[in-house]
């Protein structure tokens, strides 16, 4: 893209292929911070007027994002991240002993520690399904793993790794006709797939701003069905989110999602998002998602191409989405990265909290590129030649 350039090599234009971890926010997220953040050193941040509109703008946000959640603006929580919104869940939640929470090995960190803590702190189970080496989730061994004492399913709906599109709806409805609830981290699905509680059928989705939604860091959103709001406990309270009655002193919270908000908004954070929304909308969610299948297709037919490539995950491409792990054999994943970008190309490497699937295929790193809208066969093809020169000296 020719909108990121390199801070010290100003005007020299990087190819960023880094969306997994985090990319680059869009224009109106940045311009809606900054003017934000500009304005409060000119007036202060509480000048009454200006407050009352900052506010105003928020709950509109609050509607905007809604509607990529195929939510109501009650069933949506800002948070500071996507793990957050992960543990708002797994901390409001009233647990029994015994309980079981499926959480399949297909997981990055932010979807496993806080279970495990659970484990120890409440005494419930933590049952994992395996996915195998191709990292796609199999319903029935979902339904297989469900038990009396299942209250939870837990999972990614975009693998962080393979880059797997799991099948979130089955996986939903499966444990639905069993009485068992459903979170599904989006992390790497918002902005980049259509998705919500009506096209998915599942109770809680969390997600983080910055990946393919494009917002800026700080920023994470909680979707919880409306019927479920009064099961989700406030981890955090204070001002923002409760009311204590003078004379009894009991304390009250909103019967909406915003109960899981405590403290002062993160404004900038949140008026980025509002930003990166309305981004999404212009250009339009089923345009980003067709440009970004087409462009995973081709990338992946690019780098299969080359030979001594070993690439990870799916063998049929259009189970992937936007996200390619690979090997170039013979060369270490992180030199590989480092020498990519000595050419202005920015991918990832590492072991991307996969040791399952690392341990499938006998390796401990991978490089990863992972793909946007913003991306173009152009760039894809400077990657491959990059890759291809580096293969060459490796021999």
């Amino acid at each position: 893209m020719t909108d990121v350039t390199s801070a010290d090599e100003p005007g020299t234009d990087y190819v960023y292929f880094d969306t997994a971890a985090a990319a680059p926010p869009v224009r109106e997220a940045v311009d809606a911070a900054v003017e934000y953040l500009r304005k409060t050193g000119d007036v202060g941040p509480y000048l009454p007027r200006f407050r009352s509109e900052i506010y105003t703008r928020l709950e509109e946000i609050r509607s905007e994002t809604a509607t990529l959640f195929q939510a109501t603006p009650e069933e949506i929580a800002f948070t500071r991240n996507g793990t957050e919104a992960i543990c708002l869940v797994a901390r409001g939640l009233r647990w029994n002993e015994g309980d079981e929470i499926i959480v399949p090995d297909t997981e990055m960190l932010s979807n496993v520690a806080i279970w495990r803590m659970l484990e120890q702190d409440v005494g419930v189970t933590v049952v994992t399904v395996e996915a195998g080496a191709t990292g796609v989730l199999d319903p029935e061994a979902i339904a297989e793993a469900i038990t009396d004492r299942t209250r939870l399913v837990t999972f990614a709906s975009l693998s962080n790794v393979t880059g797997v599109v799991q099948p979130v709806r089955d996986i939903c409805e499966v444990a639905a006709s069993h009485g068992v609830l459903t979170h599904v981290d989006a992390a790497q699905s918002l902005g980049i797939v259509p998705l919500g509680f009506d096209d998915w059928h599942c109770d809680f989705i969390s997600a983080c701003t910055r990946k393919g939604l494009r917002g800026i860091e700080g920023s994470g959103v909680l979707a919880v069905r409306s019927a479920l709001t009064d099961q989700l406990r406030p981890t955090l309270a204070g001002w923002w989110n409760t009311q204590i009655d003078p004379g009894t002193g009991d304390v009250t919270v909103p019967p909406t999602a915003r109960r899981l908000e405590a403290g002062s908004p993160n404004v900038p954070a949140i008026l980025a998002l509002g930003g990166a929304v309305e981004a999404v909308r212009k250009t339009g969610i089923d345009h980003i998602h067709q440009t970004v299948r087409e462009l995973t297709d081709y990338a992946a037919g690019r780098l299969r191409a080359l030979g001594e490539v070993d690439i990870y995950g799916p063998e049929d491409d259009s189970r992937r989405l936007g996200i390619i792990p690979f090997n170039l054999r013979g060369v270490d994943p992180d030199h590989l990265t480092t020498s990519l970008e000595d050419r202005g190309i920015i991918i990832e490497s590492g072991h991307f909290m996969a040791g399952p699937i690392l341990a499938e295929y006998g390796i401990e790193k991978m490089a990863r590129i992972s793909l946007n809208y913003f991306n173009t066969r152009q760039e894809i093809d400077r990657f491959i030649d990059a890759v291809s020169t580096r293969k060459d000296h490796a021999r």
